[in-house]
Order: C-alpha cells, then structure tokens, then sequence
C-alpha cells in the first residue's frame, strides 16, 4: 500500500505523457522543465520495476504494459477529481465566512461589494464584524480582515489590495468666518478634528508639515470617520478625511477640499490573513474586492 502511494502524484505526469505523445508537449502543459519531466518518469519507472514507454528520436509509445496501467490511473484521477468536486461544493453550499473591518470602511465602502460576493455563491453565509479595534487573527475565529495600514504582525498574511488618498476638508461657512487658509503653518492655529485609532491619534501630514494629531485646538476627537465627517459639515473643524468618504459632501457643497494643491496622507488597505493557504472562497473573495476597490474613486 505505501509503496502504490508514493506513485501517486507522478500518476498525473505519466498520463499527459501518454495522452499527447511527446515529452516536450507535457512539459509545456505541466509547467515543468522537459528534463525534470523525464527524470521523474524515469523514477516513476525504476520504482515500479516496469518501462512505460518506448522512445526513439521522433516518438513516445507507451509500453503494452503500461497500456493496461493507463487506463487504471485515468480510472484513480477520475475519482480524486470526482472527490475534490464534492469537497469543494460540499463546502461551498455549507460555506460561512467571518469578515473583520473598520466601521466606516464596512458601511462606507465594502459592505455592498461583500454583499455582491455572496449573491454569486449561493449558500455562502457572511458574517461581518465592525470594530474600531483589530482583532487577532491567530486567535478568533475570523476568516479575513480588512485593515487600512499594514499590520505590524509579521505571522499575518497581508495582500494590498488598494490605496485610499486623503484631503483637509471643512465646511464653506466655517471658512468664510476664518478666512483664507493659504499654508499649512496656518493649520496649527485653526480648530481640527483629531481621529483616534486604536494605536493614538491620527498623524497629519499636509505639504511639508507634520503633526502626531490634528494640528489646530481640537476639542472634539472620534474614532469614527463618519462622525468627523458630520462634525466638519456641521463647522466644527477641520478635517482630514479619505477622499471617498467625502465625496458626496463634497458635490453638495457641504464640505471644500482646503489647500488642494498640498501632498496629504495616501493610506494602503490590506486583505490580512492568518495564512497563506486559503480557503477558495476566500481567495476569491479578496480578487474580487481588489477588482471592485481598483473601480472606486479612492484615489485623486
């Protein structure tokens, strides 16, 4: 029995050898190098104790021996392709996924695209957990997690799958009674609106200056882009927001970019997993929000 096993996964070489006459055409179908294709056959051979094909300089004939012995490796590939599709509908019709991400990221941005996921595949139970704080993926029980900013876990898993640019924002009334903001130095005196994350304030960078948090007084701070949004169009402050979660305030004149001509924060986001097998759906999933992120005004 062990020894039947350890021919098993030369079986599938063999067979396009057989199927197409020629070593250099398998090769080519297999991926692989024609020399290395014909070592492991020759290995294939020594360990059965059986030649399996007959080769001149301008043919591959199998051996009648092997005749009789291709037909029982079609009939074994047959029935592990068989069992590899019932593993995998089976698993798709039961599927459930736990997906983690920001609150605002999760309402403003992917929940709809997730949703258009699990419309295609039918039978597939998503379960999405919105927090400010990260979870930890070597311990509960989460499939994926979307995150803006590389993780600094190097055991995790991280694909970028997008880039969010950013912008000041504030509200035309509050401007007007301002007055014109021509610099960045002219940030620091001016009231902003600091975004808290789960490691500290939101850094700003705006041209050539930088801050560890809102550069102006603040005394309104939020772990939610939504709410500085709403308290920016309210007048409140100043704020430095993602440009898609301004957009539309933006053609409503609710909000106006503020030193447009200025460098600000471009963010990555990262599809993060524990590992880097995946499950198909999961795969799948991650191609289809980098597909869906890449048509989205992120960026300016």
């Amino acid at each position: 029995m062990e020894r039947s096993l350890s021919v098993l996964p030369d079986m599938a070489l063999f067979v396009e050898v057989a199927r197409t006459g020629s070593f250099r055409q398998a090769a080519a179908r297999l991926a692989l190098p024609p020399s290395t294709l014909s070592r492991r056959i020759a290995a294939m051979e020594a360990r059965l104790g059986v030649p399996l094909f007959l080769r001149t300089t301008r043919s591959v004939r199998l051996t009648p021996a092997a005749q009789a012995y291709l037909k029982g490796c079609l009939e074994v590939l047959e029935a592990a392709e068989r069992a590899q599709a019932a593993l995998t509908c089976g698993y798709e019709r039961q599927a459930r996924m736990r997906i983690a991400m920001p609150v605002d990221l999760g309402v403003e941005l992917l929940g709809s695209a997730i949703a258009a996921f699990a419309d295609a595949h039918p039978g597939l139970r998503v379960e999405l957990d919105l927090s400010s704080h990260a979870v930890d993926l070597l311990r509960d029980p989460v499939d994926l997690a979307i995150r803006i900013g590389k993780p600094m876990d190097d055991r995790l898993v991280a694909r970028r799958i997008a880039q969010v640019s950013s912008r000041v924002y504030a509200a035309p009334d509050l401007l007007r009674r301002l007055g014109a903001v021509t610099s960045a130095e002219q940030l620091a005196t001016l009231p902003c609106l600091d975004l808290r994350t789960a490691q500290g304030s939101m850094p700003w960078k705006v041209g050539h200056s930088t801050w560890e948090h809102a550069p102006g007084p603040s005394v309104l701070a939020a772990n939610s882009v939504a709410l500085l949004r709403r308290l920016a169009e309210e007048g409140r402050g100043l704020a430095l927001l993602p440009e898609h979660m301004a957009a539309q305030a933006v053609q409503a004149r609710r909000l106006v970019p503020v030193l447009p001509g200025l460098q600000t924060p471009t963010w990555p986001v990262y599809a993060v997993t524990a590992g880097r097998t995946l499950p198909r759906l999961v795969s799948l999933l991650i191609a289809h929000l980098k597909a869906r992120l890449a048509d989205a005004p992120l960026a300016g």
